[in-house]
């Protein structure tokens, strides 16, 4: 059960709040926010996200629906995804809500036990369209992943996993193939490993872009490779 709050602190808990909000009409109401998602707790509100329902709210007047821009943190800690999702009118001032965010997260962090573990960062977006993009272009990768692991049984070769805060950064897939008979070395067997995946399914389309930046740069291998579970 969700737990209410007048005026609240983010905390760990998926959060209604009651604001106060005006219609273009000039009706001004109250209807409850979230200002906090925690998808482990509540995965429907990720798909509510997805659809254009989140935070919908209509006019107690004109009956308009509308979606009301109001800040919200969005939790995935499975998936290392911590999102500080502020409305779009505030991006001018990017360096100055960033600094906002890193603190507020600290305090969060001290301050709730199951957060102290965390080694990623937040994300910073402006606007819910950010956040949408992210979340189905992640809904893509898992699509391809999923093929990936049982093409990999078939193919019998292994998979490397990378976190998926780092793969997030790097815009890259987390489940990285490789060749099981080493030739001594990992870069070598990745590229392998690529190559005879692509071969098999040349429709894996976030392999393929993964697959061209290796051949354009290899050495970006070496980064990615820090990030590996």
């Amino acid at each position: 059960m969700k737990k209410k709050y007048k005026n609240c602190k983010i905390s760990a808990m998926s959060i209604l709040s009651t604001c106060e909000i005006k219609c273009s009409c000039g009706e001004t109401f109250e209807a409850e926010l979230w200002k906090a998602v925690n998808v482990f707790d509540d995965p429907d509100l990720r798909d509510v996200i997805l659809s254009g329902r989140f935070n919908t709210v209509q006019c107690s007047k004109c009956s308009k629906f509308f979606y009301h821009e109001h800040f919200f943190m969005y939790q995935d800690l499975q998936n290392e995804l911590i999102a500080y999702v502020y409305p779009k009118e505030n991006q001018s001032m990017a360096g100055e809500f960033r600094n906002k965010m890193l603190s507020e997260f600290k305090e969060l962090i001290d301050g709730i036990e199951e957060f102290k573990k965390i080694d990623f960062e937040p994300v910073l977006y402006f606007g819910i369209e950010d956040l949408v993009s992210t979340l189905n272009h992640e809904d893509n990768i898992k699509d391809e992943t999923d093929i990936v692991d049982i093409i990999s049984k078939t193919l019998d070769f292994d998979i490397i996993d990378i976190k998926p805060s780092k793969a997030r950064n790097l815009c890259i897939v987390n489940k990285i193939p490789k060749i099981k008979k080493s030739t001594g070395n990992l870069k070598s067997d990745i590229i392998l490993g690529l190559e005879k995946l692509l071969k098999y399914n040349p429709n894996l389309n976030e392999y393929k872009n993964l697959f061209t930046r290796i051949k354009q740069n290899n050495f970006c291998l070496d980064e990615i490779l820090l990030h590996k579970r």
